[in-house]
């Protein structure tokens, strides 16, 4: 259940686009989306990381076990986890226009490869009607 409105927060999260909100904070959430959905696949399959140094990379890494993710996905999604830290921690204005736009794509494109491995092994955790998921086109 919790796994199900922490997806759905992102989901919204993903397409907030407010202009007043810096580059560099919209990349975060975007980044923050895509590593929900990572954490949602791996809930889904009944595994969790340790909350400890390197967990973010941990998780990333998962895909390529639980949606059977393509490594070069996963590449730059530990790209952008890199991008991400550089951004958090060390200095603002580090993300360009095209890294957002990039990170958007990933995130979109990990929610639609999740959403497809979701319905074919673990269809029970998508909300059921019309305004799930698992409507044809679903978001």
């Amino acid at each position: 259940m919790r796994s199900r409105i922490f997806w759905e927060l992102w989901i919204v999260a993903l397409r907030i686009q407010v202009e007043a909100v810096s580059t560099d904070l919209r990349f975060i959430a975007a980044f923050n989306a895509a590593l929900c959905i990572a954490t949602t696949a791996l809930r889904a399959s009944g595994l969790r990381t340790v909350t400890q140094a390197g967990h973010h990379l941990k998780t990333i890494g998962s895909l390529e076990l639980t949606i059977k993710a393509n490594p070069k996905v996963i590449q730059r999604f530990k790209t952008f986890n890199n991008k991400r830290n550089k951004s958090v921690y060390d200095v603002a204005g580090a993300v360009a226009d095209q890294e957002l736009e990039a990170m958007v794509k990933l995130a979109e494109e990990l929610k639609n490869n999740t959403l497809a491995w979701l319905r074919n092994l673990h269809p029970e955790l998508l909300p059921a009607g019309p305004s799930g998921p698992t409507r044809a086109g679903g978001d």
